[in-house]
């Protein structure tokens, strides 16, 4: 008898240790997969470029992965302090977030990027005070001053080039020579330089060009368009539009 119970002892012991460990390892697998599977979100951004991207579970760095067209590598990206979005940084590639729309560079180019439409999941928000959601505020000058650097051709005067450095620095070509250089800089009305006399619009974005030189001046300009291809400007002061193409 005694041998008897002691075998129902020892087996009521192992069936209810083997039903705690299996109840604890859902239990771990699941708070694992919580805190790890935060999903994939596919994007299609300007000129067919497509990418995925697959944010850590406290949404500290993003992984992002090429799609077609894409010329960049699998990349984890690190959050960075930023006013213009969730900024995230890291192999040569930025990644800003900001309502349901990114901006992605790379290569020294930007792109416009928009969620693939998806039956499985809704797009991640970044938050956007524009749409009313987070408390992040969108820097649009910041934005402009990452997409603006390259060089950009007159489409009425093919001989004039105006080259906008990643330094705030311009130089201002006419048919290959360096005729002026200064510095310059995207503002709206929360950050305007304190010389500005004009009145400035809520949601716009102004350049201001502080020339030396012999055409020494500073200029304000708004940014009617800017896009990879085509920088549209306002004159603040004289009137009239110039138009620009992107050349490099």
């Amino acid at each position: 008898m005694k041998t008897a119970f002691m075998w129902v002892v020892v087996l009521a012991v192992i069936i209810i240790g083997g039903y705690w460990y299996v109840e604890k390892s859902k239990s771990l697998d699941s708070t694992t997969m919580q805190e790890s599977d935060m999903g994939s979100y596919a994007y299609a951004c300007e000129g067919g470029v497509e990418f995925s991207m697959s944010p850590s579970s406290d949404v500290s760095t993003v992984k992002v992965t090429p799609g077609a067209n894409a010329t960049f590598g699998e990349t984890t990206l690190a959050s960075t302090q930023s006013t213009a979005g969730a900024r995230f940084e890291g192999g040569g590639i930025v990644f800003v977030g900001a309502g349901e729309e990114v901006q992605l560079t790379t290569g020294g180019r930007t792109m416009v990027c928009n969620p693939k439409p998806s039956t499985d999941m809704a797009p991640w928000n970044w938050g956007d005070a524009g749409e009313g959601g987070g408390s992040v505020k969108q820097d649009t000058s910041l934005i402009v001053s990452e997409s603006i650097v390259g060089k950009w051709q007159s489409t009425t005067d093919a001989k004039s080039v105006r080259e906008f450095k990643a330094d705030g620095t311009i130089i201002e070509w006419y048919d290959n020579k360096q005729v002026s250089s200064g510095l310059w800089v995207a503002y709206t009305k929360a950050n305007a330089p304190k010389m500005v006399a004009f009145p400035i619009d809520e949601s716009s974005v102004y350049l201001q060009l502080t020339e030396k030189g012999t055409q020494a001046d500073t200029l304000d300009f708004k940014i009617t368009k800017l896009t990879p291809e085509s920088l549209e400007l306002i004159y603040m002061t004289r009137g009239g539009a110039l138009t620009y193409k992107h050349i490099q």
